[in-house]
């Protein structure tokens, strides 16, 4: 099983998912210019995160991996499928890929760059973080996680701030916005599970449901939808929610070549 993390994240946010795997070999990585991995010199791309997944699992020896992604993670495997179906044997896309993003966010980038860049350049102390958090009812065993986005601040080491660079999230995130999740979903004839962050806001779930239909109706695709209570960070959220819908796709997926 093959865990891709979000932006701004690190390996680390599947922590409590991957505890719950038991018995499954399970591999994952800090993405470029993610957590300790090295930042390249270049514009950033949802593409080159996905030649670098394939170039990981080519090394590794492994095909037909379940592959689970979170939010940038999620297009990032969605790439994956389409571009490398030797690799993939299912797919898992935890609120995030399957969203059409210019309905999710906007129909330009000047209205989509405020939503998906939001402004996180702060530099927080630990306890801070620790307490927004409980704030949002994240277990305390999703706080190391959470602090792993971070390192110390240069200017002031009682603060930290995120490891991926500004200049490189503004990239990846247009690169982000700029996928066709429909055009690639429509290559993919694996089995596909999304799991979907079910939010207390009407309005809010109501985009989502319709970024979500504009993708599958232009795809002419249906995938299993397992539409979970919580915000955006369901890996840390609802871990168990999250494992059993990767567990149950691996399972379901063995064998299984889908028609489109």
């Amino acid at each position: 099983m093959v865990l891709l993390h979000g932006m701004a994240s690190t390996h680390r946010w599947f922590d409590l998912v991957a505890e719950l795997l038991h018995g499954r070999r399970v591999v994952r990585w800090d993405q470029r210019g993610h957590g300790l991995s090295t930042i390249p010199a270049g514009r950033h791309s949802v593409e080159d995160l996905a030649r670098d997944a394939a170039a990981v699992l080519d090394a590794a020896g492994l095909h037909r991996c379940v592959v689970a992604g979170h939010s940038l993670g999620a297009a990032v495997g969605l790439r994956l499928a389409a571009d490398r179906p030797d690799l993939v044997g299912a797919l898992c896309c935890v609120d995030g890929g399957l969203y059409d993003p210019q309905t999710l966010f906007g129909r330009s980038w000047w209205d989509a760059q405020p939503v998906m860049r939001l402004d996180r350049r702060i530099a927080p102390t630990e306890a801070m973080l620790a307490a927004w958090a409980h704030g949002v009812n994240l277990p305390g065993a999703a706080v190391p996680a959470l602090l792993a986005n971070y390192q110390p601040d240069s200017v002031d080491p009682r603060r930290v701030r995120l490891r991926l660079p500004a200049e490189h999230e503004g990239p990846l995130a247009h690169s982000l916005w700029s996928q066709r999740p429909a055009d690639l979903l429509a290559r993919v004839d694996v089995p596909v599970t999304a799991v979907l962050a079910r939010t207390s806001d009407p309005a809010a779930a109501a985009v989502r449901r319709r970024a979500l239909r504009h993708t599958l109706d232009s795809a002419g695709r249906t995938v299993t939808e397992r539409w979970v209570d919580g915000g955006h960070d369901l890996p840390l959220e609802r871990p168990h929610q999250v494992a059993g819908a990767v567990t149950d796709l691996a399972d379901r997926a063995v064998g299984v070549r889908v028609s489109t």
